[in-house]
């Protein structure tokens, strides 16, 4: 018999039973649930107040369900994570390419009227920079170079 089934047939709430055992209704719930096991003490009370004895462990259905939707939630948020990075990738493989056929067709509007090209952006900050940020409401281009890190202004 399980915790649960002995609670149904006493027609009792998990309080009431809680409070008969000396222990919280949120333990009585974590058993009947199958997040917790019940413990020896339980087992041993449930005895003496119903005289019957309880199953230890009781593996609820729900418990494996959220157990497998956990699992299944990782393994989205890894392929997602994978599909962002290939995204990126490919966005900046593209925009690598663009530059590279039309140097200097592309054209950057700073909020404030100013222009600038690529090139000319590049030709501001540090060779080999890893990353470049451009901040066109800040007037700025921020760069990354191994642990360096510094900033231009474009305008």
């Amino acid at each position: 018999m399980t915790l649960k089934e002995l609670r149904e047939k006493e027609k009792i709430s998990q309080a009431k039973l809680a409070k008969a055992l000396g222990v919280s209704s949120t333990l009585i719930s974590a058993i009947e649930t199958g997040v917790k096991p019940a413990s020896n003490a339980v087992i041993g009370k449930v005895k003496e107040v119903y005289g019957v004895v309880i199953e230890k462990a009781v593996v609820a259905e729900a418990a494996v369900k959220a157990e497998a939707a956990k699992v299944e939630a990782k393994a989205a948020g890894e392929k997602a994570k994978e599909v962002v990075k290939k995204t990126k990738a490919a966005v900046k493989a593209e925009t690598a390419k663009v530059i590279k056929k039309a140097p200097g067709s592309v054209t950057i509007q700073s909020p404030l009227g100013g222009e600038i090209t690529p090139a000319e952006i590049l030709a501001r900050i540090p060779a080999g920079a890893d990353k470049v940020y451009i901040r066109v409401d800040q007037n700025k281009a921020y760069w990354v170079k191994g642990d360096e890190t510094g900033s231009v202004d474009l305008w």
